[in-house]
């Protein structure tokens, strides 16, 4: 029979994942940790690449607004991310 296109479907199972095993339980944490880590380094670089580019900015016209800007959005999100690892530890978490 050739492929048509769609998947077989088993009436009795709608949905059935096409790719991928069953996740186990054990792997979540890490996978967290992983996603947690990933986004940390993905706002750490972001920001750093606007504020330089905004400072670039600042330096061609001589106006340095932008930054301000750049930096007030910027700041609070890294000072989140920063406090959240380097922050005191609670003991209640350890």
């Amino acid at each position: 029979m050739p492929f048509s296109g769609r998947p077989r479907r088993n009436p009795w199972k709608p949905y059935q994942p096409a790719l991928g095993a069953a996740l186990e339980l054990d792997e979540v944490p890490a996978i967290e940790a992983r996603t947690r880590g990933f986004l940390a380094r993905l706002i750490a670089l972001v920001s750093t690449a606007a504020v330089a580019v905004a400072g670039g900015y600042g330096l061609a016209t001589g106006r340095y607004a932008a930054i301000e800007v750049v930096w007030a959005v910027a700041g609070p999100i890294v000072g989140a991310v920063t406090s959240h690892y380097f922050g005191p530890r609670r003991r209640d978490l350890a």
